[in-house]
């Protein structure tokens, strides 16, 4: 990968933030999808490219405790995320 760990989780996160900010302009199966080469992520409806790597969005998300009915980023999850291409 072209991209130093810490770029690669700020990228996750903000990929996760937007889809957060944006969550009604996707579909319920809403991805996250990864570039192994160049760790580039985005949020797509589905997936479907062939060499790229995809997350289900809801599974990087939780319902924020301090507001209910509003998600956050599950840091947990991302840094998972992370842990698999940076071993």
């Amino acid at each position: 990968m072209q991209i130093a760990k810490s770029e690669f989780k700020k990228g996750l996160l903000a990929a996760v933030e937007g889809y957060i900010a944006d969550e009604e302009t996707y579909d319920d199966n809403a991805q996250l999808q990864i570039d192994p080469e160049t760790g580039k992520a985005t949020i797509v409806d589905s997936e479907g490219i062939d060499g790229l790597d995809y997350y289900d969005v809801m599974d990087l998300v939780k319902m924020d405790p301090d507001s209910p009915g509003f998600w956050k980023p599950d840091i947990e999850a991302v840094d998972s995320v992370v842990d698999e291409y940076f071993k």
